[in-house]
């Protein structure tokens, strides 16, 4: 990165260091749950005005159909719109989105942008979790404004814990990404961890400003927010199928999957800056490779 982009980058990051993120996400969240047709209908419209939104994929169709905009921007496809590989397919995509980077940890760490990365305990909550992951592989998603919000189940697999982990409201744009160091283990985020044929596999769910909260399918809405502390949860008898909803995103952010060593490697087709769509194969056709469960 030359002097001038680097400079440029910290011009358009720093300024989200003063900014009071907790507050205007708050402020965010009351005003997507105004059910004033006077007020949300032209607010869905403007936006859709800035962002091309595909709203002929969803369900409901009309912006008439939704009851505020938290309900237009978690809105449902219709069944028939992302559908999934050939079952030998084990691996897919949890989301619409754009990849930001993919790979092997190193060490423990995953790469965020050209010199930052993070570790996987810091992401994940700790190193109980991230052990598995040490050799693993990665892939992150980034969700644009005009993009589907709910992630799915990458592939089959039981529940094995949940883990809220509180933290800051930086914006995840590109710019953010590549001036903000260790981004993603800084932000608020949901951590699913499942047991599956390859063994543990993490679906991450990181908030960012303007993110108003992250809802999962075995929770509730009040459990949108983390509170003060990291909080770890076993909810039992809660078994995905690949492509399964999983969660969603109350406005939209990022989606980090993570590996274990022994499972089938990214499509070499995959790179930074593609862009990829839910139910899109993440690897190569395979029967899957067995792995011992371990507890979470």
């Amino acid at each position: 990165m030359s002097h001038q982009a680097g400079l440029a980058i910290r011009l358009l990051t720093w300024p989200q260091y003063l900014l009071p993120k907790k507050l205007l996400t708050a402020l965010a969240w009351r005003l997507s749950g105004c059910r004033w047709r006077w007020f949300h209908q032209p607010f869905i419209r403007v936006f859709m005005s800035l962002f091309p939104v595909r709203l002929d994929e969803a369900e409901r169709s009309e912006v008439s159909d939704y009851d505020c905009f938290n309900d237009f921007f978690t809105r449902a496809l219709k069944p028939d719109a992302r559908p999934l590989p050939d079952p030998s397919i084990k691996l897919i995509s949890p989301s619409d989105g754009t990849i930001s980077q993919l790979g092997h940890l190193e060490a423990g760490r995953l790469l965020q942008a050209k010199g930052h990365d993070y570790s996987a305990g810091e992401l994940l909550g700790g190193e109980d979790w991230a052990e598995d992951f040490r050799d693993g592989r990665f892939i992150t998603i980034y969700l644009a404004p005009s993009d589907y919000h709910r992630v799915h189940a990458p592939c089959r697999g039981r529940l094995t814990g949940e883990r809220r982990i509180p933290g800051e409201l930086f914006s995840v744009s590109a710019a953010t990404t590549l001036g903000i160091p260790r981004l993603f283990a800084r932000n608020e985020r949901m951590v699913a961890r499942f047991e599956t044929e390859f063994g543990p596999v993490a679906v991450v769910m990181v908030a960012a400003m303007m993110v108003a909260g992250i809802e999962t399918v075995w929770g509730g809405p009040e459990d949108r927010r983390p509170g003060r502390a990291i909080d770890t949860r076993h909810p039992q008898g809660v078994e995905l199928d690949r492509g399964d909803e999983l969660g969603r995103f109350h406005w939209g952010s990022t989606v980090i999957v993570l590996t274990p060593p022994g499972a089938p490697d990214w499509r070499e087709s995959l790179a930074p800056g593609r862009r990829i769509r839910l139910g899109q194969a993440l690897i190569d056709g395979t029967s899957g490779t067995q792995a011992p469960s371990k507890s979470a």
